[in-house]
């Protein structure tokens, strides 16, 4: 049966990918074919229809996976799935990465590149040390994106394209590991950002840990408010700000339990900076609320950067 997506009238968003790919792989095993695994599976086809990929899960994700064009075929054997393969992408929850690193090793073909797509980064990197010899390739891999529903149901060939993806290298590999790994990030239409295990679970503590959390808070603050007032009619009222804030808030929570499970430390600080800044916001708005204008004129200025910002070869 023929899949879903039609990659020759496929085109980025109503874009065309900018110049030949470099991707010369000839076949990716995807462990986990989620929304992640499922949107790299397509957005690899895409300008590499002679790669091979075989996804790696329960046969009925397989199906659906092979029916969406993300996978050539697909088994729930590990030693089946990643014989041969130029490059493993551990696309599960963290978890399930750390459970997976060390099973993988015998079933490594030589010169293959091990990545993940984890959320967190020190515990995953840590153990790729320990699970691996400096015969082994591991890079971390984080691609910043992702939509408010999970499954391959939802993946897109789209997903990742002018995104960021972060990677974290494990000592010793060979210096051909990263040009693999770059290569693959180009070809997905994403731009690549190296950054160390530590800096990385930080940054993502505050710019979607956090967040996340705000998102399931604030639903759950007019949920039960509308529920003690009987008033399931203030759901018909949203606000753009608030939709945009609680757009995440139907996450899948497997997947969050790990990220909060892997990277306590940091998300428990901001938190706390969380606590005071709010603190400070609720004595402004006692005392007088025009002492919210430095605030407010802060804020704008920093936005106004980071939508300016621009990133390399990313128009």
């Amino acid at each position: 049966m023929a899949p879903l997506y039609d990659f020759k009238k496929f085109l980025f968003r109503g874009e065309k990918m900018d110049g030949e790919s470099d991707f010369k792989e000839n076949k990716i095993a995807i462990i986990g074919l989620g929304l992640i695994g499922g949107s790299l599976g397509l957005s690899l086809k895409y300008g590499a229809p002679d790669l091979k990929i075989i996804g790696i899960d329960r046969q009925e994700i397989i199906n659906k996976a092979i029916m969406r064009g993300a996978v050539d075929g697909g088994t729930d054997c590990l030693q089946e799935g990643i014989k041969d393969a130029d490059i493993v992408i551990i696309a599960t929850p963290v978890k399930v990465i750390l459970n997976l690193l060390p099973k993988i090793k015998p079933f490594l073909k030589k010169d293959c590149l091990v990545t993940d797509t984890g959320s967190t980064k020190v515990e995953i990197l840590a153990e790729a040390e320990k699970a691996f010899s400096n015969k082994v390739d591991f890079i971390g891999g984080h691609p910043i994106a992702g939509l408010e529903k999970g499954g391959i149901e939802h993946a897109t060939p789209a997903l990742f394209r002018k995104k960021p993806y972060l990677v974290t290298p494990k000592k010793g590999n060979n210096v051909t590991a990263n040009q693999k790994l770059s290569s693959l990030i180009n070809h997905i239409g994403a731009w690549e950002m190296e950054i160390g295990s530590q800096e990385h679970d930080q940054i993502v503590a505050l710019i979607s840990h956090l967040p996340h959390l705000i998102a399931v808070i604030m639903t759950n603050m007019l949920g039960l408010w509308a529920k003690e007032m009987d008033g399931e009619g203030y759901f018909k009222i949203k606000g753009n700000a608030f939709q945009d804030m609680t757009r995440v808030a139907t996450s899948p929570f497997n997947i969050w339990r790990d990220i909060y499970e892997t990277n306590t430390k940091h998300t428990i600080y901001f938190l706390e900076q969380l606590e005071k800044w709010l603190a400070n916001t609720k004595e402004k708005i006692a005392r007088n609320p025009s002492e919210l204008e430095e605030d407010f004129e802060m804020a704008k200025s920093f936005k106004e950067k980071m939508l300016n910002i621009k990133v390399k070869g990313i128009e």
